[in-house]
């Protein structure tokens, strides 16, 4: 069985994430990846789903609710993998909609405003999944044979390319 990856307090204060919070935790100098994902990083992301649908802006939330999910239901010893997973999801997500948005131009802007705040939401995801990865210095697996495909396939990545003029 591996062992949870941990991260010293010290270099997570210096990410900037969750700064307040990890300022008063004195549990011990360093924390597990488990207890940093389900503790810090959902209820960040809980929050930023909730100011959005405040906001009005729904078209950010596809990738944050993936996100949550997938980290909520990941077992603690599939978590590294889920976040890789998500990492790549979130690239796709990203690609998919600059290159939407390079193609609409500027006549659909209902569109090209889903699009945007699409991007920038999984931007928003992929900074902290990079984050995540840095601090708790983690590297991606190579799949088991017959693996599943884990969290891809729950979501369909990035809207539907325009059609050829």
């Amino acid at each position: 069985m591996e062992t949870m990856p941990n991260a010293s307090l010290k270099d997570l204060l210096s990410t900037g994430y969750f700064y307040k919070d990890l300022k008063t935790y004195t549990a011990s100098a360093e924390i597990d990846l488990s207890a940093y994902s389900r503790n810090y990083a959902v209820p960040y992301l809980s929050k930023l789903l909730e100011l959005n649908k405040g906001s009005g802006e729904i078209h950010r939330n596809e990738i944050l609710t993936l996100a949550i999910d997938c980290l909520t239901k990941a077992k603690d010893e599939e978590l590294a993998e889920s976040i890789f997973e998500l990492k790549s999801i979130t690239t796709s997500e990203i690609d998919s909609n600059e290159l939407v948005l390079y193609q609409l131009g500027l006549g659909d802007k209902p569109r090209l405003k889903a699009c945007r705040q699409k991007s920038q939401s999984a931007q928003t995801l992929f900074k902290l999944l990079v984050s995540i990865i840095k601090m708790f210095k983690l590297s991606e697996g190579t799949p088991k044979r017959g693996a599943s495909k884990g969290v891809r396939g729950v979501f369909d990545v990035g809207p539907q390319l325009p059609e050829p003029l």
